[in-house]
């Protein structure tokens, strides 16, 4: 398999060697809408693969280790992959869009 780095490098040398600037902008934007469709796809898969190493007995930070063993994941990050929905960049993004969280009422009910 190659490794993913490896393929987007080979997109971006793609699009970037395309001459026609019409033709280069509308192939990044779609590049670009690809990647936020794909996210979703990888991220789903990565938090399958890290519910089968969980319930293969591995730690949360173990699993951290194994996804990335140059910089591990935290272990509270593992935790968020596990429970889904968005994390890091993503989450905070999300979390802007959503705008600002109701106050609390304090009348009764």
């Amino acid at each position: 398999m190659r490794r993913p780095t490896t393929v987007f490098r080979k997109l971006i040398d793609d699009l970037a060697a395309v001459e026609d600037p019409a033709q280069r902008v509308r192939l990044t934007t779609e590049a670009l809408e690809a990647a936020k469709e794909f996210n979703a796809e990888v991220a789903q898969l990565r938090q399958v693969a890290a519910q089968e190493l969980k319930d293969q007995g591995l730690t949360l930070a173990r699993i951290g280790e194994l996804a990335d063993p140059d910089k591990p994941l935290h272990f509270s990050r593992i935790r968020q992959i596990l429970q889904g929905g968005p994390t890091g960049r993503w989450a905070k993004a999300a979390r802007e869009a959503a705008g600002p969280a109701p106050e609390p009422s304090t009348a009764p009910e």
